[in-house]
């Protein structure tokens, strides 16, 4: 699927519950509402694994969106 407002946009899937993944110039988006009380979209860039474990489930895709966020906010837990 293409994006009429956005030519670049060379995939687009719905997986439900407000969650879309986009492809653009050969990286994977997961978009998705981060607001409270009125919609805000955030945009992570996620793995081409994510893309395919997302869609499983919208568990798995709300679970990937936490482990973005915990990065965000407090930094990457992979280091050594």
């Amino acid at each position: 699927l293409t994006r009429e407002s956005d030519e670049k946009t060379l995939y687009e899937k719905d997986i439900g519950n407000g969650i879309e993944i986009v492809k653009r110039d050969n990286s994977y988006f997961m978009i998705y509402d981060a607001g409270e009380i009125c919609d805000r979209m955030e945009e992570i860039q996620i793995t081409e694994d994510e893309v395919v474990l997302a869609q499983k489930s919208s568990m798995d895709a709300y679970n990937i969106i936490i482990k973005y966020q915990n990065e965000m906010m407090f930094g990457n837990s992979k280091q050594a």
